[in-house]
């Protein structure tokens, strides 16, 4: 990925939405965003679902924060984000 990790776990997802909110991209960031989506495909379903939640009931943030955990020590393991 980038020879540099990620900051934060936020610095990452800030970026990862960025770039899929991005109308076009180069393929530069095309290989970029396609190995963020791989590196997010270690979440279930229902872990992606909480992490995108913007729910603020304290189940949603419980779930939310598990996702973050899990992705973030994945991340991490991987010298995606700085640990």
């Amino acid at each position: 990925m980038k020879s540099v990790p990620y900051s934060s776990l936020a610095a990452f997802l800030a970026h990862y939405r960025a770039l899929q909110s991005a109308v076009s991209r180069t393929s530069g960031e095309d290989r970029l965003f396609a190995e963020m989506s791989a590196a997010l495909g270690i979440l279930s379903p229902e872990q992606r679902a909480a992490l995108d939640s913007s729910a603020a009931t304290p189940s949603a943030r419980r779930n939310r924060e598990r996702a973050e955990l899990h992705l973030r020590r994945e991340l991490v393991a991987r010298a995606i984000v700085s640990g």
